[in-house]
């Protein structure tokens, strides 16, 4: 692609572009194009002013004199005022706003408007409390389109200048100035068809919405039939009466939009209440669900004398009780724009009493038109339940965004919540989210969480799974909170049963620590009854050869394992030993040791054995025993370096400290003997009172009593609770 040098030019002032001219101010009208204006001659006849009133219309304050000349029964006549104001429209008409360029960190306003036919859109920006255009879009609907509902036409409009004006909505914050709830339209799970698919191309733009409060550049788009808002308020009435005998009591309550009667609600107590006390009952229940409806005007006729006036402040509230439904009541008032209360008499408040009547009767049948509910406790005792958790609800700024478009003050990055913002939305006052194991998951608070882990991981149908596992079960079932894997694994790992069941670990928790002895064969030790936990493991791994000899010698015998133990100590002592290369006898005689069976079936030593000989050759063998010990001792420490470097591979360390909480293993002679195979493989909690280093520790009870012995680190582990 090269540029033609004829047709470029640079560095200047303005000039004409695609029949505009541009200049630094903007976009401007094309002089020559609105010479017609200009030179338009000022009507002479009747026709030709209807035919200027046609085109005019819209700008009543110039077109008023115009429509005077062409009243019936009065004679045409072309006033001085009609020239001036034809004058002053031929000024208007040829100097249309110039377009403004958009501001840098300065949002910019978008209104909607639809026709029968056309869809159109002006995008303005505010300098001061003046708005500038910056750009229209219009567009002719198809003939499908035109059959769209209302508010599918207005949302389409909003897709295609998103489309059109992609640059504008991609660098900067767009603000939506409409009557009409898109906003709430586009964010209902239940959308399906054209409304789904606006509502997920537009989240992905930043755009807000406000309500439209004055119409300003709304006039600009120059739109034929403005889709509006039905701003007619009805007036709302309710009408309570509280009903209380020995029996039972009960309100009832009538919730009205001019005639049309919107609820009926007969409450029924399951406490005892006096005549006042039903009576504020009823209207609290009744101001509840007036705004439960987003009532914002409302009358409420009582036909408790003494409620009236308490609620007037015309009586003052002397008995400590009602004074609690005194500022609960003034409470809800407070939340509409306007309320009145009247009081009537009982013969206007009929149907209500009948409700209240029904409730303290409370019949069984329950139609689509009358609601008849319980309420277990006065509504006083609400006052101390509400200010008892203030805790930071994660739910309650996606609520507020949903509802009001609001984003959190302190949130750093906007666009990212909005995006989070678009997997939510609300049903029936609770908030959902969009998942892929379920079309919609209930989000939990904290202690409802708490809750559904406590039920899931050990209630009825609960086996103690892990906590990945655990996390899964929950999210199939259809809940969802934002750190669920995280706290699933924590519950998992704070789980007292749990860990007492844990199974075993064969990895150990600490470095091999190696025993140095003077001479490779220096001592005895014998452990048959097995590894105790008091020990590193060392002794019972030196011991295992002479333990297994023990039980393969003894057969069913097993008491006679005493007399055998010279016997097996002999057969060690001659036997070749792997870290050494030698055996034991030698190490410390110098010489290999005549075995019985060299007498029976004699060898060539037994044959040629002569006593002054063999006294000399033992002791050269003696002299020369010392340098054999010591290739031993590099043997063996060659042995021990390589075990260790194996055994360290596997170590998965873990240390205490002093006061730390652990579970101790539970050996086979501390188990219960009923517990059998279900027993716990670890027990305790037990304290951490000394540590004495190498993985040796020192415990005590939980009531400080000191437990015998030492413990090493691979029969511990850490409790957490």
């Amino acid at each position: 692609m090269r540029l033609n040098p004829e047709k470029c030019a640079f560095g200047v002032q303005g000039g004409k572009f695609l029949g505009f001219m541009l200049t630094s101010r903007g976009i401007e009208a094309n002089s020559e194009k609105c010479e017609a204006i200009f030179n338009m001659a000022s009507p002479k006849t009747m026709k030709e002013v209807q035919q200027l009133a046609r085109r005019v219309a819209a700008v009543s304050s110039r077109s008023y004199l115009f429509f005077q000349t062409i009243l019936k029964n009065k004679k045409f006549q072309w006033k001085t005022e009609c020239e001036k104001a034809f004058a002053e429209l031929k000024t208007i008409l040829s100097s249309p706003p110039v377009l403004q360029r958009p501001v840098v960190g300065k949002p910019l306003y978008l209104y909607l408007s639809i026709s029968n036919h056309s869809i159109s859109s002006a995008l303005v920006i505010e300098i001061g409390k003046a708005q500038q255009p910056v750009y229209f879009v219009s567009r002719v609907m198809q003939p499908a389109e035109q059959r769209y509902p209302r508010i599918e036409q207005l949302a389409l409009t909003l897709v295609v200048t998103a489309r059109r004006l992609r640059q504008y909505f991609q660098s900067r914050t767009i603000i939506v100035r409409t009557n009409h709830p898109l906003r709430q339209i586009l964010t209902k799970p239940e959308l399906a068809g054209r409304l789904t698919k606006s509502s997920v191309e537009l989240s992905e733009l930043d755009s807000q919405f406000q309500p439209r409060s004055a119409i300003k550049a709304q006039i600009l788009t120059n739109f034929i039939t403005e889709l509006t808002a039905d701003e007619h308020n009805k007036a709302w009435e309710l009408h309570v009466d509280g009903a209380s005998s020995r029996e039972e009591s009960g309100p009832g309550i009538i919730l009205k939009e001019g005639d049309k009667v919107v609820a009926e609600q007969a409450l029924q107590f399951h406490f005892s209440a006096s005549n006042n006390q039903a009576e504020y009952e009823a209207l609290i229940a009744g101001l509840k669900l007036a705004l439960s409806h987003q009532v914002q005007s409302l009358t409420a006729h009582c036909d408790s004398l003494l409620v009236v006036q308490q609620i007037r402040g015309e009586f003052q509230v002397k008995d400590p009780l009602l004074e609690q439904y005194w500022l609960i009541a003034k409470d809800l008032i407070s939340k509409f724009s306007s309320f009145t209360i009247l009081h009537v008499h009982r013969e206007q408040n009929v149907r209500a009493d009948i409700l209240s009547k029904l409730a303290a009767t409370r019949a069984d049948t329950q139609t689509s038109a009358l609601s008849q509910l319980t309420l277990t406790k006065p509504s006083i005792e609400l006052l101390y339940i509400e200010n008892i958790n203030c805790l930071h609800d994660w739910r309650t700024p996606f609520l507020e965004y949903i509802n009001t478009g609001t984003i959190p003050m302190d949130e750093l990055n906007p666009q990212q919540f909005r995006r989070k913002a678009s997997f939510y939305t609300k049903i029936t006052g609770e908030l959902y989210r969009r998942g892929f194991s379920q079309p919609l998951l209930k989000c939990l608070s904290k202690d409802d969480a708490r809750e559904v882990m406590d039920e899931v991981h050990e209630g009825v149908c609960g086996n103690h799974i892990k906590g990945r596992a655990l996390a899964t079960k929950i999210a199939r079932t259809g809940y969802y909170w934002p750190t669920m894997k995280r706290d699933c694994i924590a519950k998992v790992q704070a789980c007292n049963k749990c860990q007492k069941h844990e199974v075993i670990s064969t990895k150990p928790a600490e470095v091999l620590h190696s025993m140095e002895v003077s001479w490779p064969f220096n001592r005895w030790g014998l452990d048959i009854l097995g590894p105790f936990p008091i020990a590193s493991g060392q002794a019972e791994a030196a011991n295992r050869v002479v333990l297994q000899a023990i039980k393969r010698k003894l057969d069913n015998a097993k008491g006679e394992w005493a007399e055998l133990i010279p016997k097996i100590l002999w057969s060690y002592n001659i036997t070749v030993h792997n870290t050494t290369g030698e055996t034991p006898f030698k190490l410390v005689c110098g010489s290999e040791a005549l075995i019985p069976v060299e007498i029976g079936v004699p060898t060539l030593r037994a044959k040629l054995y002569n006593e002054q000989q063999n006294i000399s050759a033992r002791n050269i063998e003696l002299d020369l025993a010392e340098e054999d010990r010591k290739i031993a001792a590099i043997k063996q420490k060659a042995q021990k370096k390589l075990a260790e470097r194996k055994h360290n591979k596997r170590v998965v360390p873990r240390t205490f400290m002093e006061d730390d909480l652990v579970l101790r293993r539970t050996e086979e002679s501390r188990r219960p003997p009923a517990h059998g195979k279900v027993a716990a493989n670890w027990e305790g909690p037990f304290r951490v009172a000394k540590v004495l280093g190498m993985g040796a520790y020192q415990l005590q009870t939980l009531q400080g009593n000191t437990i015998p012995g030492n413990w090493n680190i691979s029969s511990l582990k850490m409790y957490r609770s």
